[in-house]
């Protein structure tokens, strides 16, 4: 009867086993900590797209390993064997990486009444403006937040009035940048049609988020202001609401609370 170690290198497995771990690791504080930050690890899917890669590169490329990698082979063997798995796993991770990154949200953008997260396949590249900061998606830098502002940035009335037509019609210009301004100098319209604290508490559900919400962050209900936020789940294959509370003065996003305000009953 074969022995276990004449199938199976456990060594060899371990060996690659936590080369992986530091691999997805590095991956993983990547992307929870910049790519998706806070609660859009899990929103929209964050998490789930680092699972199938880990699931993949700690799993399947050691196992591989383990069972490829005999005492009795040469060494050019061992080496092409190694090589191999490697490529392909490092093949599978590139594919992962480069799926996680056109699904991150890039930006945040107020359009109206109400913010829109907006994620990388969304942006085509002839909707990006022509000067910074809307001219590239932010890579490295984080979400950046926008206003929509069609009447600062398009500046032949004409086709100012038909983009309007079109947004009346269904264009989405919210996942267009080159619609964009710059968010700090637009702040008093964000602050304008924001709502307060008696908006949002209507019943008991809500109350009570608020409620947490305000004793984790340490503000009044006199602060307490807040605006819609749209985001596609990909679990609910829908766009859904939640709740962005915003900073009174400085209309920066503090938190979410995940309850959509359009259906809170009284």
């Amino acid at each position: 009867m074969m022995s276990l170690s004449k199938v199976f290198n456990l060594k060899a497995f371990l060996y690659h086993f936590l080369f992986s771990i530091v691999l997805i690791g590095g991956l993983a504080l990547f992307i929870v900590h910049l790519w998706y930050p806070g609660i859009w690890a899990t929103e929209i899917g964050g998490y789930q797209l680092v699972w199938m890669i880990v699931m993949v590169d700690l799993c399947v490329g050691p196992l591989c390993v383990g069972f490829a990698y005999k005492s009795h082979k040469s060494r050019k063997e061992k080496i092409l064997d190694i090589s191999v798995i490697t490529l392909c796993q490092l093949a599978f991770f590139a594919w992962g990486a480069w799926t996680i990154s056109i699904s991150r949200p890039v930006f945040i953008a107020f359009d109206a009444d109400r913010f829109e997260l907006v994620v990388d396949q969304e942006v085509s590249a002839e909707n990006l403006a022509n000067t910074a900061p809307f001219d590239r998606l932010p890579l490295f830098e984080g979400l950046k937040m926008a206003v929509v502002d069609v009447e600062q940035t398009v500046p032949d009335q004409e086709t100012r009035i038909q983009v309007n037509n079109d947004a009346l019609f269904g264009l989405d210009i919210s996942k267009q940048p080159k619609y964009y301004v710059p968010y700090e100098d637009n702040i008093d319209r964000v602050l304008k049609m924001a709502k307060g604290y008696e908006d949002f508490a209507k019943n008991g559900e809500a109350t009570q988020a608020a409620a947490d919400f305000m004793a984790k962050h340490t503000i009044e209900k006199a602060e307490f202001m807040w605006l819609p936020i749209r985001y596609f789940s990909p679990e609910k294959q829908s766009p859904l609401f939640m709740t962005a509370v915003i900073d009174p003065k400085t209309a920066q996003i503090i938190d979410y609370i995940v309850i959509d305000p359009y259906e809170i009953n009284e």
